[in-house]
């Protein structure tokens, strides 16, 4: 066991994270325990909590990460692809893809339940921001002239659909595979959702 002066705070915070986020990918979110991670840094389980509130706030951490990666993968394909429809099917075979290369990672994000009375630290509700952000800006060149609460609308509308796919794929449920791929489903959900969505503004 590591005396507690091997370590800084921040070394021992970083090792932390790391080892949190070995366990998620690993043995998935019901893995994580604060006995498991301090057996991990070889430190007790009182010393993480002289540098943690609690375990959620240490899962929080290692999600923030594997948002980081997403939101940087999603990044890449909207600058990658300069016409409108063509991006926002990227970006959503880009999450769908993410979500089966790093499926452990990606379902801690959604599957994490903080306490009713747990308070969203701001540098994690940023990333969560941000993604809508990026999705919402890639609506909006569909429709310039649509208002802000129609796209984030559509947007949020839109992002729970493909959510539902990327859940039934990495469960193996999507039972397609003789009609489409799940590739296949992300195109027609979005296009037709959207060529409907911009129909309707029109007539408006």
């Amino acid at each position: 066991m590591a005396r507690r002066n091997d370590h800084t705070r921040e070394e021992i915070q970083g090792m932390a994270i790391d080892a949190t986020r070995t366990l998620i990918a690993t043995e998935g979110l019901e893995g994580v325990s604060a006995r498991k991670v301090a057996q991990h840094i070889g430190y007790t389980v009182g010393t993480l909590y002289q540098n943690f509130d609690n375990i959620h706030e240490l899962i929080l951490h290692a999600n923030a990460f594997s948002l980081t990666q997403l939101l940087a993968a999603l990044e890449k394909v909207y600058q990658a692809e300069p016409r409108p429809l063509p991006r926002i099917i990227s970006i959503a075979n880009t999450y769908l893809d993410f979500g089966q290369k790093h499926e452990k990672q990606w379902a801690a994000i959604f599957r994490h339940t903080l306490p009713q009375d747990f308070v969203m630290p701001d540098w994690y509700q940023a990333r969560i921001d941000a993604l809508f952000s990026l999705i919402e800006r890639a609506v909006w060149e569909l429709a310039p002239s649509r208002d802000k609460k129609q796209i984030q609308l559509a947007s949020r509308t839109l992002w729970s659909s493909v959510h539902g796919i990327c859940i039934l794929n990495t469960g193996n449920k999507l039972y397609s595979e003789n009609i489409a791929t799940p590739q296949t489903l992300m195109q027609s959900l979005v296009t037709n959702y959207l060529s409907a969505w911009i129909q309707e503004g029109s007539r408006a």
